[in-house]
């Protein structure tokens, strides 16, 4: 028996991980956003997602070629652009996460300012 209008799509999956992530299931989270990615290779949220949750497990190199996926996707992502700065702060590539919070904030990420005054200056 199949149900009518069950079909799951990206969005669908990047909200799952999302929710995952705030309740910490982070394996959980993991699978989600790499089914988003799966069904949409061009799912830019989805990759900005498993970026942060990578960061969360310290994967950081793992992070950074996401949250890049992320941008080459929508040089706009303020989002994708913070969650970078952060990783590449933690990095030790302090000039040029400085650089990516900055961009964060001219996309209109205002956080990104706090951040810049913590990890920055």
């Amino acid at each position: 028996m199949s149900v009518i209008g069950c079909t799951q799509t990206a969005k669908d999956y990047t909200d799952q991980g999302t929710a995952k992530s705030k309740l910490q299931d982070f394996q959980g989270a993991m699978n989600a956003y790499n089914k988003a990615i799966e069904l949409d290779t061009l799912y830019e949220d989805a990759y900005t997602g498993r970026g942060a949750v990578k960061a969360l497990l310290y994967d950081y190199r793992g992070a950074l070629d996401d949250l890049n996926k992320a941008i080459s996707i929508n040089s706009k992502s303020k989002y994708a652009y913070y969650d970078r700065g952060i990783v590449k702060i933690n990095m030790g590539m302090k000039e040029s996460g400085c650089l990516d919070l900055s961009k964060a904030g001219e996309l209109g990420d205002m956080s990104a300012y706090n951040a810049i005054k913590q990890l920055c200056n």
